[in-house]
């Protein structure tokens, strides 16, 4: 509790600047090196993979003050609209998506779009978090986005083939490090994180600070167009997010999460740190 936001601030700094520094200079060995053998090619592309992989764990380590509620961190709000920040998300997610073979499509946006009053950046970072989620679950399955009104909100929903989720840890799904248990180990390098399993707990935390939500429950969608709900009889294929992005008005404080909707399956376990 006595980690502010300075306390992170600082230490992603220096570690990303330390990090930088190395990466440049195997980005340099790659690019001009011309006479590099095939095995020190191969030690310098894993050690760029590696390098990669920790610049977005030190993401989502700065991104980890949005585990504890604070209605006076501030936010840069303006206009946006939910459809545009769910492609810039996916568009960040492209080359993790190809890797794993998974197929993003995206569902018919409402007419005249789904305007919102928000951080714009933050929103796209918790609906990323989302995807990227459903993304390592997913290898050479497809991945649905949709995004709708609804009862005069706009909302992202992410839907995924890549399986049932047990009951319990569906519940414990965004609380910190509960996503853990969902996601498959890596069939190459088992020990290998993609991330710090924070990711979904931030998204919640960011989304409930713009009066939004976000909740997880099982589901049979299907990307080709089929839809039968759970209570159908049909076993579950996958997950469905549900992110609502709410709004915040320019010059007001954030809702507190004592006057937060909650509302929906996992989301209504835990307050997120």
């Amino acid at each position: 509790m006595w980690m502010d936001d300075e306390f992170f601030a600082r230490v992603g700094h220096d570690l990303r600047g330390e990090l930088a520094t190395m990466l440049a200079g195997v980005h340099y060995l790659l690019r001009y090196q011309k006479d590099l053998g095939a095995a020190p090619r191969d030690m310098l592309e894993r050690v760029r993979g590696a390098g990669e992989r920790l610049k977005r764990l030190l993401d989502e380590f700065d991104n980890s003050i949005w585990l504890r509620a604070d209605a006076s961190r501030p936010m840069a709000i303006a206009s946006c609209d939910a459809g545009e920040l769910a492609r810039r998300a996916a568009g960040h997610l492209e080359e993790a998506a190809t890797a794993r073979g998974v197929r993003i499509s995206f569902d018919a946006e409402p007419d005249g779009g789904a305007p919102v009053e928000g951080d714009p950046e933050l929103l796209r970072v918790a609906i990323e978090y989302v995807l990227g989620f459903a993304i390592l679950r997913s290898r050479d399955r497809p991945v649905q986005i949709r995004v709708s009104i609804s009862g005069g909100e706009a909302v992202v929903t992410v839907i995924d083939e890549a399986g049932p989720v047990a009951p319990e840890p569906l519940a414990r799904l965004l609380d910190p490090f509960g996503e853990r248990a969902a996601i498959p180990a890596d069939p190459v390098a088992p020990r290998r994180r993609e991330r710090l399993g924070l990711g979904l707990a931030i998204a919640r935390g960011i989304l409930g600070a713009h009066g939004g939500g976000l909740t997880v429950e099982p589901s049979s969608e299907r990307a080709d167009g089929s839809s039968t709900e759970p209570a159908s009889g049909l076993s579950p294929t996958g997950l469905r997010f549900s992110c609502s992005l709410g709004g915040v008005q320019r010059g007001a404080p954030p809702s507190s999460p004592e006057t937060r909707g909650r509302g929906g399956a996992a989301s209504a376990s835990g307050d997120g740190g």
